[in-house]
C-alpha cells in the first residue's frame, strides 16, 4: 500500500504520534507532503500509484482530477463540507472523516461549559484564589429545561447525556423526527419558545448561507432572567452586535467558543462584560483525541482494503450538511 499524507507539518505532532507512524509504516510506504498541504495539479502529481490519501485541516477543496490514482480518502478532520467536491463523491471515490470523534468531543465540552456556566466555576474559583469566600448561590443541570439548536452529530449526543441530568429538552430543528423524539423524550419547538421558557439554549447550527445571523435581538429579548446562552457551532449563525447589545443589560449570561472572526480581536467588547465567558474555538476535539482519531481512520483504511465496509464513511448527502 502506499499512503500520503497531506497534512502541514505544524499539525502532525498532534495527529501522527511516533507509534502511529511506525503503524503506518508497517501498511506499506508512507510520503508526506511538505510544509503545506498540497492540491491541485501538484497533489495529483503526487497522488501517482497512491492507494491512501491522508488529509487534515488547512487542506485545499478537491475535486476528483486532483486524487489520481487514490482508492480511499480518510480526512482527520471532522468537517468535508467545502473540502471534498460533490465529483469526488460522483466518481465513487470513498471519503472518511474523523467527524462521529470530533461530535463526541464537542459534546463533551457542551456539557462542560454549560455545568460551568450555571455553577459560575470562573467567578468563584477567581474570588477563592484570590482568598475571598463566595457565597454559594450556584445553579446546577439537574432537572433544568435545555433547548437546543438543530440537530447534528453533537447535539445528538448532547440530548442523550442530557437524559442523565434530567433534564427537559426542547429542539429546534428544520426536520422534526417523530420517532426520534419518541426515543429520546425531547420535544420539538419553535425558536421563540425555546428562547423564551429555558434555562440554557446551546446553538448547534451548521454555518450556511441560509443560516446566516440566524439568531438575533429578538431572540435574546426573549431569554429569561439568568438564562445561560451558548454558541459552540460558528460565530456567523449569531448576530454578535445583537447579543452584545443584549448581555449589555445583564439579564443572561453567555458562553461562546466560536466568533464571526477568529482569534477574537483582544480589543472585541465582548471582553469588556462581566457576564459572558469567552473561549478559543477549543470545545473540541481535545488535543489529546487528535492521534486517537488518526488510529480510528487507520482501522477503517484497513477495513476498507480487505474488503468490509469502513465505519466512517461520509456520503454526498451528508457532506452536503456540513458546516464550510
Amino acid at each position: 500500500m502506499r499512503i500520503f499524507v497531506n497534512v502541514g507539518a505544524s499539525l502532525r505532532e498532534g495527529f501522527f504520534s511516533p507509534q502511529t507512524l511506525r503503524r503506518m509504516q508497517t501498511m506499506g510506504e508512507v510520503r508526506f507532503c511538505p510544509e503545506h498541504p498540497l492540491g491541485g495539479e501538484a497533489l495529483c502529481r503526487e497522488l501517482k500509484d497512491t492507494d491512501l490519501l491522508l488529509t487534515g485541516w488547512g487542506q485545499p477543496t478537491l475535486h476528483a482530477a486532483d486524487l489520481g490514482d487514490v482508492k480511499l480518502w480518510a480526512h482527520t478532520g471532522g468537517t468535508v463540507g467545502g473540502i471534498a467536491a460533490e465529483d469526488v463523491f460522483d466518481a465513487g471515490i470513498p471519503v472518511l472523516s474523523g467527524n462521529r470523534y470530533y461530535a463526541e468531543s464537542v459534546a463533551e465540552g457542551v456539557i462542560a461549559y454549560m455545568l460551568f456556566a450555571l455553577r459560575d466555576m470562573g467567578q468563584n474559583a477567581a474570588l477563592t484564589k484570590a482568598g475571598g469566600w463566595p457565597e454559594n448561590r450556584t445553579r446546577g443541570l439537574l432537572d433544568k429545561k435545555v433547548g437546543i439548536v438543530s440537530v447534528g452529530a453533537v447535539s445528538r449526543l448532547v440530548i442523550e447525556w442530557l437524559a442523565r441530568f434530567r433534564c427537559e429538552t426542547l429542539v429546534y430543528s428544520t426536520r422534526p423526527d417523530p420517532d426520534y423524539a419518541a426515543r429520546t423524550g425531547i420535544r420539538y419547538a419553535a425558536l421563540d419558545e425555546i428562547f423564551s421558557v429555558c434555562d440554557v439554549v446551546s446553538v448547534h447550527t451548521a454555518r450556511t448561507p441560509q443560516t446566516y445571523h440566524m439568531i438575533g435581538a429578538h431572540h435574546f429579548a426573549l431569554l429569561r432572567p439568568g438564562a445561560v446562552f451558548l454558541n459552540t457551532a460558528r460565530g456567523e449563525v449569531i448576530d454578535e452586535e445583537a447579543l452584545l447589545e443584549a448581555l449589555k443589560g445583564n439579564r443572561f449570561s453567555a458562553v461562546l467558543d466560536v466568533y464571526q472572526r477568529e482569534p477574537l480581536p483582544a480589543d472585541h467588547p465582548f471582553h469588556t462584560l462581566p457576564n459572558i465567558t469567552l473561549f478559543p474555538h477549543q470545545c473540541g476535539p481535545t488535543y489529546d483525541r487528535r492521534d486517537y482519531i488518526t488510529c480510528r481512520l487507520l482501522d477503517d483504511a484497513e477495513r476498507f482494503f480487505r474488503g468490509e465496509k469502513p465505519e466512517n464513511e461520509i456520503t454526498k448527502e451528508v457532506a452536503a450538511r456540513m458546516t464550510h
